[in-house]
């Protein structure tokens, strides 16, 4: 298999992430008792695994790999380890313990083997090196907190088609270049999978497209992808392979627009896109007219790229609690609410009316009887009205 012969032995033959590369060098070069462990965190065939033996051979340990089936429970794990709970072998050699496919550990079966390992963690004498696919997971957010974590990230489409053109000359093979772009488009910046697939083609496998892999992204990947996507057909993709439900997604980028500096007009127009698109959401409940899920991610997708563009939001999580998340998202919906009324009074567009008009009304409703005359010229109900009250008494505390 040419994943295996190609496999790079040196660490600077390793392609991508450079950065986290060099980190993780770093740590296991300046390693000492009490260190923390390293938990590597990213998608299939990146590299993590030929980085852990490269870089290990590289400075003179020994690998002891051990995987989920492995760790599942503490007596699994204290007898593989056993002696190698020493720093160095009868042979004074130096031991790094590989822990892969942590991510791997779940369910009632894995008796003790979290407990027993954030044990080994603190009383180790050895350098422990932890792998996962996927971050959104309890048990790895708990391995995250005690460890130094290197994040890596698929490889760019450029870098793998020079490392498949690379293993081809090599082989004496010549691939045409449409045939070389479906394979790296499919690939999805996954190493591996681009090199089984090159082979594949290579000796006329003419269905390899549709044998490529089961790619697995977890649904922190999928909208970290979204929010860098360079145009809308990759930023639809991303949603689509989130496996959040809609609703959720649409809550999800409104957190991570809410953590952003986004403000003003800018902020308006994706305020306005994620109502539309719960509106959407809700009307779908509603209707039970489910065939329209279909065009959701692009409906989503399509309304939020241009506005996104260039604005730096990236994907996060809100620290606020549950409920005051609901609170905010609530008061967004009452304030559009209130702007497409005032809008539509005042002939102008209801991004205008939020930004310039709403201020200065609602200052001015702090005054007898303007209030009143306000709510009755546009007919608010008494959740708009509150929200309206609140906008007021923040903007005149700001301006005091």
């Amino acid at each position: 298999m040419w994943v295996e012969k190609y496999r790079p032995v040196n660490p600077n033959m390793i392609i991508g992430n450079e950065d986290t590369r060099l980190n993780f060098m770093k740590w296991l070069k300046n390693w000492e008792k009490k260190s923390r462990p390293a938990l590597l965190l990213g998608p299939p065939g990146v590299g993590k695994t030929t980085l852990v033996y490269a870089v290990a051979n590289d400075l003179g340990f020994e690998v002891l790999e051990l995987n989920a089936s492995d760790i599942r429970t503490k007596t699994n794990l204290e007898q593989k380890l056993g002696p190698f709970r020493l720093n160095k072998t009868l042979f004074e050699e130096k031991v790094l313990i590989f822990l892969d496919e942590v991510d791997g550990i779940y369910g009632h079966q894995d008796k003790g083997g979290i407990e027993f390992l954030l044990d080994l963690i603190k009383t180790s004498r050895n350098p422990i090196v932890m792998v996962a696919n996927i971050e959104d997971n309890k048990k790895i957010i708990k391995l995250a907190k005690c460890s130094q974590v290197f994040r890596f990230r698929r490889i760019p489409p450029k870098l793998l088609e020079i490392m498949v053109k690379n293993i081809l000359i090599r082989e004496s093979l010549v691939l045409d270049q449409n045939n070389l772009e479906i394979i790296i488009r499919n690939s999805n910046g996954d190493v591996r999978a681009a090199i089984n697939s090159a082979q594949a083609v290579s000796s006329r496998i003419d269905d390899f497209i549709s044998e490529i892999r089961d790619t697995q992204i977890s649904s922190i990947e999928s909208l970290r992808i979204f929010f860098n996507s360079s145009n809308i057909k990759e930023a639809y993709l991303a949603l689509k392979s989130c496996n959040l439900q809609p609703r959720d997604k649409v809550q999800a980028i409104f957190q991570s627009v809410i953590r952003s500096k986004l403000e003003g007009e800018k902020l308006i127009e994706v305020m306005e896109s994620l109502s539309k698109a719960d509106e959407l959401v809700a009307k779908i409940n509603r209707t039970h007219d489910w065939i329209l899920l279909r065009y959701f991610d692009q409906i989503l997708a399509g309304s939020l790229f241009n506005t996104l563009q260039g604005t730096g939001v990236q994907y996060g999580e809100l620290s606020l609690p549950w409920k005051l998340q609901i609170r905010v998202w609530n008061d967004g919906e009452q304030i559009r609410y209130i702007s497409e009324r005032l809008a539509k009074q005042h002939h102008v567009s209801s991004k205008y009316a939020a930004l310039y008009y709403l201020p200065y009304i609602a200052l001015l409703s702090r005054f007898k009887n303007y209030e009143k005359r306000f709510v009755d010229r546009l007919s608010l109900n008494e959740s708009s009205l509150k929200v309206f009250r609140k906008e007021a008494q923040k903007i005149s505390q700001e301006i005091k």
